[in-house]
């Protein structure tokens, strides 16, 4: 952006809704509950983000069904001893004979696309001790490790105590016919060290970006398209509009000030007064920025809600 900024340049500061902006509903919002301090903080920042799908059914292993992974030279169990996220994971029993062992998933058939498409595949990796080594790869349909082509891998990964992200990306290249793909978690040396899988991740898009791991649990703006823990889950693109708040002090007597766009304090912010309600009405407001709040004084706690929209 040009430094070179002048007085005649203002209409461009502010956004105007487009028709189609101003009538949309509030079809995002963001709860909060806070303890504030006379130092500003921020309660949300306006930023759509990606919109992501997880292909993988039971990506947590919080489900008893463990059908959809399919061991290679291994045992795999759902197992609580070890976590990355909820309360289980994938156990897989290295059957100490090669390398290349461990699980796979089968990727839905990738359709024919005029352009360039991506698979982008991610898990958390645990060892039962922190020694033996495992990678994920993206194969052709071939089961057999011995046998398949490695489309894309990624780095070896030393096995610790606590839990490692791993990832890989393959681009199919355009105008490929639907092919069907596996996603695969496997030891590189022969070893016999048990590891534990958790947040396991398949995506297909448009573009290679890497999605944050997502399944229907995570909160607002995260659903599953079907039965819980036994369906693809996808995240919708968030709040990116901040179009109303409603904010209740809890505070008796300590006033809080609230402001859009611009750091608050008690010349910039609305002021909230103790145990008082401020809750902003129609037509709605139109912030792309963030909402800044900060007390007057004290420790008050506040809670409410920041609504808007997506575009």
């Amino acid at each position: 952006m040009s430094d070179n900024i002048r007085h005649t340049d203002a209409r461009e500061w502010d956004v105007d809704s487009s028709t189609r902006q101003s009538v949309h509903p509030m079809t995002r919002y963001v709860p909060f509950q806070e303890t504030l301090s006379t130092t500003a903080q921020t309660l949300v920042t306006a930023s759509a983000g990606l919109p992501a799908v997880n292909l993988v059914k039971n990506p947590s292993i919080e489900g008893t069904d463990v059908g959809e992974f399919t061991a290679v030279g291994s045992a795999i169990a759902r197992s609580s001893a070890q976590a990355a996220s909820g309360s289980n994971s994938l156990l897989v029993n290295p059957g100490n004979s090669a390398g290349g062992e461990g699980f796979y998933w089968s990727i839905p058939n990738v359709p024919f696309n005029l352009d360039v498409q991506y698979i982008t595949v991610q898990a958390e990796v645990r060892g039962a001790s922190a020694s033996g080594d495992v990678a994920i790869l993206i194969t052709d349909n071939e089961a057999v490790s011995a046998s398949h082509s490695v489309l894309a891998t990624s780095a070896t990964t030393n096995l610790s105590t606590s839990f490692q992200r791993i990832t890989a990306t393959y681009a199919v290249p355009a105008s490929t016919d639907t092919t069907q793909y596996l996603m695969k978690v496997l030891s590189v040396a022969n070893h016999n060290i048990n590891f534990y899988v958790d947040k396991i991740m398949v995506e297909v898009r448009n573009d290679n970006a890497l999605s944050t791991y997502l399944d229907g649990s995570l909160g607002v703006n995260y659903s599953w398209t079907g039965t819980t823990n036994l369906s693809v889950s996808k995240k919708k693109s968030d709040l990116s509009v901040i179009k109303g708040v409603k904010i209740t002090n809890q505070h008796a007597t300590d006033p809080v000030y609230i402001a859009f766009d611009t750091v608050a304090s008690t010349s910039t912010g609305i002021r909230v007064s103790g145990a008082s309600t401020f809750e902003t009405g129609m037509p709605a407001l139109d912030f792309r920025d963030y909402v800044s709040i900060v007390a007057g004084s004290g420790t008050p706690a506040v809670h409410g809600v920041i609504w808007g929209s997506h575009f």
